[in-house]
């Protein structure tokens, strides 16, 4: 698979020889496989020739006695004065460690042990997911404040053990922390998220009293806030505005439709596989959902045609699942909101249009005010949104501008 990368019997030749030989075609062939670009693909492989021969010379019969102290001896001695890599040499050979890990080759770098809140974390982390059912992403949220709270305890009370932990405690935690929230929903973010780690903290019987009835309860009326979306007119105008002649485009017209049109979540657009979709029935199947109950939903032609042809002639040829990839190396689903957040993001400041955010849900919102002011019934916005209860629907009524005006009172007096 070298052959991909170099024409030079020579260079071939010379790559191939050493205690690297045997896993150096296998390791070309992940980079083609990733999409790495020939050029890119060739650095990488000529530092690992370097290498290799670096190796060989020192005596280093077998690819099992490579080790991160040799790497950084060959950075040291052999390295330090060229400018010959863009890139840092170190991360180029990132690529040949991972791969000789991967293989079994060599060992795969051991964690350092965890202290006691470090296992205490990890343990609350199998908790939210076995116990509670939570997505990854909240599951982080959650880790993150407790961590908060764990180092906050730490820097008052050294090793004390957590069993020790009071209601001053916690009074004294969230009176300091509220201080560092400019809002009242992120007062209100933290308090729901530390009773989660209490409640925890108490289920796994480390101390004897429930202290999240100790947190306060941050005063947030329910529907206080008006749903931050766009008139449709500017949504149509932010989808017509793509360019669909580059693979980038291609891509980012599907998302958004997706996003606009079926009112799709960041995530769900983001594990959405090309078995998902029903094409002689006209039907997209949302699986993996916030709140895992599946929903299948009507595939409109242009959603249906943006994703077709983004399939056939935008998408790079990788053997994976998910619909929406990486275009450049190393290419792979998305991970990540952020990738969904800027494609809306780029669109938006490309065509000029202010929004009041720019994330997935500015487009879900978008939708579900548009479906409420044409008169959809809640119940069928709330089967297409998938949310589990009519009342998390129920804020849009708020935007039901035709509705609204049917039951405005007259301006005492009358008009001037």
């Amino acid at each position: 698979m070298l052959e991909a990368f170099f024409e030079s019997k020579v260079r071939l030749l010379s790559v191939r020889r050493g205690p690297l030989a045997e896993h150096v075609d296998s390791l070309a062939s992940k980079l083609q496989r990733a999409g790495y670009t020939r050029s890119n693909g060739r650095k990488i492989l000529t530092l690992v020739g370097k290498f290799n021969n670096y190796v060989r010379l020192k005596g280093v019969e077998r690819a099992g006695d490579i080790d991160e102290a040799l790497i950084g001896r060959f950075l040291e001695e052999e390295l330090a004065e060229e400018g010959v890599f863009s890139s840092a040499p170190n991360t180029l050979l990132r690529h040949l460690m991972d791969h000789l890990r991967q293989e079994g080759v060599v060992p795969m770098v051991c964690e350092p042990p965890l202290d006691e809140d470090g296992k205490l974390l990890d343990k609350y982390m199998v908790h939210l997911r076995d116990v509670g059912g939570l997505a990854l992403s909240t599951r982080n949220r959650y880790q993150t404040e407790a961590w908060r709270l764990l180092k906050w305890f730490r820097e008052r009370h050294g090793s004390r053990p957590m069993s020790g932990l009071s209601g001053p405690d916690v009074l004294a935690y969230i009176t300091e922390m509220s201080e560092t929230c400019s809002n009242a929903a992120g007062r209100q973010l933290l308090c729901s998220n530390t009773r989660s780690f209490l409640r925890y903290l108490r289920w796994a019987e480390i101390v004897d009293t429930d202290l999240s009835r100790v947190v306060p309860k941050v005063p947030r009326w329910r529907l206080d806030t008006v749903p931050r979306h766009l008139p449709w007119e500017k949504v149509r105008a932010l989808i017509d505005s793509v360019d669909t002649t580059t693979p980038d485009g291609m891509r980012d017209k599907a998302v958004l439709l997706l996003l606009a049109e079926l009112g799709l979540r960041n995530g769900e657009v983001r594990s959405l596989e090309v078995g998902d979709i029903a094409w002689h029935a006209g039907e997209l199947r949302v699986r993996r959902t916030k709140t895992r109950r599946e929903r299948v939903l009507p595939l409109p032609h242009e959603v249906g045609a943006a994703l077709a042809e983004y399939l056939l002639h935008g998408r790079p040829s990788v053997d994976m699942p998910q619909i929406f990839v990486r275009h450049v190396a190393p290419m792979g689903p998305y991970k990540s909101a952020g990738a969904i957040g800027r494609i809306i993001a780029k669109h938006l400041q490309r065509t000029g249009i202010t929004a009041p955010s720019r994330g997935a849900h500015l487009l879900r919102h978008s939708l579900a005010t548009r479906m409420v002011n044409v008169g959809v019934p809640i119940k069928t916005i709330a089967d297409v949104l998938g949310h589990t209860s009519i009342g998390t629907t129920a804020i849009y009524t708020k935007v039901d501008i035709n509705t609204l005006t049917t039951v405005a009172l007259p301006f005492p007096g009358g008009a001037s």
